[in-house]
């Protein structure tokens, strides 16, 4: 059978990520949330901001971080 490489890398990050967090469910989740947490605009509330189409809004310095790591071709995190 054919194997992928870009399907065995996401598979390998994956696996990497979850053992990070020791297969924790609720510890990758809490992660994901941090993430966007940092990543998009929210309210004093916590809440995030969406634009018109309901879209949730990278916050200007996440926008330029970004456009480095996609330079770099090497994400934050995973």
């Amino acid at each position: 059978m054919w194997k992928d490489p870009i399907i065995d890398e996401i598979h390998q990050i994956r696996e990497e990520w979850a053992a990070k967090f020791n297969y924790d469910a609720k510890a990758l989740l809490e992660d994901i949330e941090q993430q966007k947490r940092q990543n998009y605009l929210t309210d004093e509330n916590g809440n995030f901001i969406r634009d018109k189409k309901g879209g949730l809004i990278l916050k200007p310095e996440s926008t330029s971080k970004k456009s480095r790591d996609d330079a770099s071709g090497v994400p934050d995190s995973v």
